[in-house]
């Protein structure tokens, strides 16, 4: 987790940034390597350049490539500059998965989950800039509609950003719901330079959003990207991307970072809309006569204390 006292986000920083930009274009193996650091900065930051080309299956020829494609003299100077950058973050994951190693039953509970929704939660805020979530918000605003796509686990959070955003927005709309990627892309088909393609894609990847996303942008339409890192498939293609770590020892991926994301926009535009606060309350009035709200229990009658004879 980055000190508080820092005003620079692990991916602003000139070493991840220089990385996040060069890494669509490199070749194939450099890229495998690129990608590794990128979604694991801290445990990249403590290899050796064989344990790096191992855990990348590649070679320490090409670990040396990648630092000098980054304009770096080699493999010790990229080692450097991610050891100054993130000395100071911490993979509470990596630690949980070595304690569960020596557990003689893998037991995962409560505590463990809230630990990994913490560090998420941390890394969420220093993964994203004020400008980028700033810019997701102000495009948010100027969209004529805002499309919400995501499949598999992501759907769901797609439902969640659609069902908050309605009230605060000209028109927002859930593509990827019933009738699976086919019903998403006839949803999809009227999309138009006015409007913004919000797509959320965690690991494992949906081909089926990338497709969807690149059909968004080539219509001219605004494409912004809820995805882990910048290593996502998703980030070349989208305009403005916000960071959602979703890494977890148990579960294919997280979604507590992605939820608390979509909150926090929902939070933004609301507050930007000068009638949030008029909508807000009669949203709460209108449903009240829908709310089941139960009598009060009718007061205990005093039993008659009865006196000895």
């Amino acid at each position: 987790m980055q000190s508080a006292q820092s005003n620079i986000t692990v991916y602003a920083s000139p070493v991840m940034r220089k990385l996040a930009v060069i890494a669509p274009d490199l070749q194939p193996s450099l890229r495998k390597v690129a990608d590794f650091i990128l979604r694991h900065p801290l445990k990249a930051a403590t290899l050796t350049i064989e344990e790096l080309a191992q855990a990348t299956a590649t070679s320490p020829a090409a670990v040396n490539r990648l630092a000098r494609a980054m304009e770096l003299s080699g493999f010790s100077a990229l080692k450097s500059a991610l050891v100054m950058t993130l000395q100071e973050l911490v993979s509470p994951v990596d630690k949980l998965r070595n304690e569960m190693a020596q557990r003689t039953d893998g037991s995962f509970g409560l505590h463990e989950h809230l630990q990994i929704t913490t560090s998420n939660l941390a890394s969420t805020a220093s993964s994203n800039s004020r400008e980028a979530f700033d810019a997701f918000v102000d495009a948010l605003m100027a969209a004529r509609r805002i499309y919400i796509l995501g499949f598999g686990n992501s759907a769901y959070m797609a439902g969640i950003a659609a069902a908050n955003l309605v009230p605060y927005c000209a028109d927002a709309v859930a593509v990827s719901m019933e009738g699976g990627n086919e019903n998403a892309a006839y949803r999809l088909a009227t999309i138009t330079e006015q409007d913004v393609l919000l797509a959320i894609s965690l690991p494992r990847y949906s081909l089926d959003t990338l497709q969807l996303s690149r059909f968004a942008l080539e219509r001219g339409a605004k494409v912004l990207a809820i995805t882990d890192t910048p290593a996502s498939p998703l980030t070349p293609i989208a305009d403005h991307s916000l960071f959602a770590p979703a890494e977890h020892p148990v579960l294919i991926s997280s979604n507590s970072a992605v939820l608390a994301l979509i909150e926090s926009l929902v939070a933004a535009v609301m507050t930007r809309n000068k009638e949030a606060v008029e909508l807000a309350a009669e949203l709460t009035e209108s449903v009240l006569s829908y709310l089941h709200v139960p009598n009060p229990p009718p007061p205990r009658r005093k039993r008659p204390v009865k006196r000895g004879g």
